[in-house]
């Protein structure tokens, strides 16, 4: 039993891993991003950062259509974290990006990429299960929310397609 102290202690003495971000809602996602684009995930590359510290992923998205900004194409979406040759690192509150989904992403433009407004809140994930296409809200793991001065945002929540496009459209 004497033991078990120490141990005891030192996992009291680490801290809860986590990501804090404002909460935002559409209409602040909207705000904050250059574009915001429904695309398709074509393909996700962890990489070094130039100083060999840092893990990212460049993940390129194929634009279907941009309801804000000028995105046409295909753009490169920039997140922390990935794994590279068994050595991975973890951000938390990040919303990984798989090859061929379909997302409605929240961007903001970092000279010739993107990176997602919001951490994981800029992330919707587009189910064609059923007969409209839904915008789901990506999962928030281990990020914690801030709330923002003002008013309350509203909760996030899934919504068709067509809904989410006119909400962004109607707060540029």
């Amino acid at each position: 039993m004497r033991n078990l102290v120490p141990v005891a202690i030192l996992a009291l003495g680490v801290p809860a891993l986590a990501s804090t971000a404002v909460q935002m809602d559409v209409p602040a996602l909207t705000r904050a991003a250059t574009d915001v684009v429904r695309g398709r995930v074509v393909s996700s590359t962890p990489t070094w950062t130039g100083d060999h510290r840092r893990i990212v992923t460049r993940v390129t998205v194929q634009v279907v259509e941009a309801w804000k900004g000028t995105a046409t194409g295909t753009l490169t979406v920039v997140q922390p974290g990935g794994e590279i040759d068994g050595i991975g690192q973890r951000v938390d509150g990040v919303a990984p990006l798989a090859g061929g989904e379909e997302v409605v992403l929240f961007l903001e433009r970092s000279g010739p990429n993107h990176r997602v407004v919001g951490l994981a809140q800029g992330v919707y994930r587009v189910s064609t299960a059923g007969s409209t296409a839904r915008a789901v809200p990506a999962a928030l793991e281990g990020l914690h929310l801030a709330a923002p001065a003002g008013p309350a945002p509203a909760a996030r929540a899934a919504m068709s397609v067509p809904e989410l496009r006119d909400a962004v459209r109607a707060t540029r």
